[in-house]
């Protein structure tokens, strides 16, 4: 099928019903997760005053990916991706209800937020690889890169939407009612996964091993497939170093800027904003050559936005800078998960989505640790410029290897250059 670029494919893709219908709530969800994201960062600084905090609430966040994702990515090969996605989408709902419960009863304090926090991780453990990897069920391999980037400018515009709804609800009616809200949203997708009319899936047929060898075996197509090895590469360094900044945000916004709630709402917008416009110019695109320039190229400006970001005394200039920031994010993200779903077997997926995952979630997890503990010691300033240089020096490092990234990975997703992606793949499986 020959697939028009520009708006025409987004057109295109907004045609399938199922789709359609995954993005309302798709939007709604990720709307009511940045709610509750700046309530959870608020909550956290209010009760304990630390960066240190803020960095251990975003690893445990997180952490459940690190441990969990390899072994999630198994399941979801198993299992049937749309049925795993309802299930574990019911189950934020649950959680949703017990953080809004518990932080309007009085209840709440830093140790079960904690916990709460850590039961959240490992659901969207499991949930993040089957949101994934429903997509590609959805539009097929012909409209996956529009639909990749689509998908990651929805959950993007919820980065504009969500802090700016979030911080108002703190300011007019308190942290609890703005999980309350969150929960709302959480409600509004699981009712339109129900809506969604998608087949079974085929029952797959088992293999006789374990999920750990089977995860076992993810790894190894990953570490033995170059590109998208390389691929992960580069986005351990910038997950580690540039982008715990989202979760250091509520330390700016109190400690350096002198501001409230309102404060990290408006760098959070902003950076919404430069996420929706990078997010855009991808979706616009029918195609994954130049994906990889592209790529590379965002890391330069990721790390100048980070730099200029951790120097300013400017608000505003701090916001504009944030802006920066979350437009090299989404389009190395996007472009880099892109560049991952055209090269990979369609049998693993799943698997290799969940490394994917595991390094996208899992290395801002870290990374907001340790520059949340050093931050505590140095300052929020330091640690983010120090990040942008390693940044820096992953672009020199990448600039490198263009060519060969471009040749591994830039694989026509309609499949025309079919014979380049088989030989790549099978050079893995020797």
């Amino acid at each position: 099928m020959k697939v028009p670029g520009g708006f025409a494919a987004i057109r295109q893709t907004f045609a399938i019903r199922n789709y359609r219908l995954y993005v309302i709530g798709h939007l709604t969800s990720n709307t009511g997760l940045w709610v509750q994201r700046i309530a959870i960062g608020w909550l956290t600084w209010d009760l304990t005053e630390s960066a240190g905090w803020l960095g251990l609430i975003a690893f445990a966040d997180q952490v459940p990916t690190i441990l969990l994702g390899l072994i999630a990515g198994a399941v979801v090969d198993r299992m049937d991706y749309f049925k795993l996605l309802r299930l574990t989408q019911s189950l934020q709902l649950l959680h949703a209800f017990l953080l809004a419960a518990c932080t309007l009863l009085g209840v709440m304090d830093i140790w079960l937020l904690l916990v709460l926090t850590l039961l959240r991780g490992i659901i969207v453990a499991f949930n993040r690889p089957s949101r994934m990897t429903v997509i590609y069920t959805l539009v097929g391999r012909d409209l996956i890169a529009p639909a990749i980037a689509l998908n990651s400018t929805i959950f993007n515009s919820s980065r504009f939407t969500g802090p700016a709804l979030g911080g108002f609800l703190i300011v007019a009616v308190g942290t609890g009612w703005t999980f309350a809200v969150g929960f709302l949203m959480f409600f509004v997708f699981t009712v339109v996964l129900r809506l969604m009319d998608i087949p079974a899936m085929e029952a797959k047929v088992r293999s006789g091993r374990s999920l750990l060898r089977e995860a076992w075996e993810g790894v190894q197509y990953v570490t033995r497939h170059e590109g998208i090895r390389l691929q992960l590469a580069i986005l351990i360094i910038t997950s580690l170093f540039a982008r715990p900044l989202t979760d250091l945000l509520p330390g700016f916004a109190a400690d350096i800027f002198e501001r409230g709630p309102d404060g990290l709402a408006w760098l959070l917008a902003f950076h919404g904003v430069g996420a929706i416009l990078g997010g855009s110019m991808l979706a616009a695109r029918s195609q994954v050559k130049g994906l990889t320039r592209i790529t590379i190229f965002n890391i330069l400006i990721m790390a100048a936005s980070l730099f200029a970001f951790s120097i300013t005394t400017n608000f505003w200039l701090a916001c504009l800078f944030s802006a920066a920031a979350g437009y090299a994010f989404i389009v190395q993200g996007t472009s880099n998960q892109t560049l991952i779903q055209s090269a990979v077997d369609t049998e693993l997926r799943g698997r290799v989505i969940s490394a994917y995952a595991l390094v996208a979630r899992g290395g801002p997890a870290l990374g907001a640790l340790i520059l949340g503990v050093a931050a505590d010691h140095f300052g929020l300033r330091w640690p983010v410029a120090i990040g942008a240089a390693l940044c820096l020096l992953a672009w020199v490092w990448a600039m490198s290897r263009r060519k060969f990234l471009a040749e591994a990975l830039e694989v026509d997703p309609t499949g025309l250059q079919g014979g380049k992606q088989i030989a790549v793949v099978d050079k893995t499986a020797q």
